[in-house]
């Protein structure tokens, strides 16, 4: 079962991609108990698969990066915001600022959680993890 996110009426929708291309919507998110519905989308357009309302990022967390911009590994975690838009759906371009000469990727680790979370128990921090997923974290450098 692919799980996915398609727009209809303006709207995002969970929704289970089916093997005729077509996508059965859920009630609700699944990360809130939705379950999948009669309600079918033909020819869906796809959306990133989350909607965050904020992307936390650590930087500078290994010792070849850090290295490679001047920097030493900070002793606690260098964390910094992403805005939501910053993601991109499924086979959306990535475009690149017509005034930056330094435009690098690097591939991510990107951990969704599914449930609110505060002063949270290691135990109760890995259940409210909803997924795993590869990020491709593209960032213009000179505009940096």
């Amino acid at each position: 079962m692919r799980v996915v996110r398609v727009s209809e009426s303006e709207r995002g929708h969970w929704g289970v991609l089916e093997a005729s291309g077509e996508v059965r919507l859920f009630s609700a998110a699944p990360y809130e108990g939705g379950v999948a519905t009669a309600r079918v989308v033909r020819d869906p357009t796809f959306l990133a698969p989350v909607t965050p309302s904020k992307i936390v990022c650590v930087g500078r967390n290994y010792a070849a990066h850090a290295k490679e911009l001047g920097n030493e590994v900070p002793k606690e975690p260098l964390l910094f915001l992403k805005p939501p838009s910053a993601l991109l759906a499924p086979g959306g371009s990535i475009v690149i600022p017509a005034d930056s000469q330094r435009v690098e990727h690097e591939g991510e680790l990107a951990v969704v959680i599914g449930s609110r979370l505060r002063h949270a128990s290691e135990d109760e921090a890995r259940a409210g993890i909803f997924g795993i997923a590869a990020g491709n974290d593209v960032t213009a450098r000179d505009l940096q």
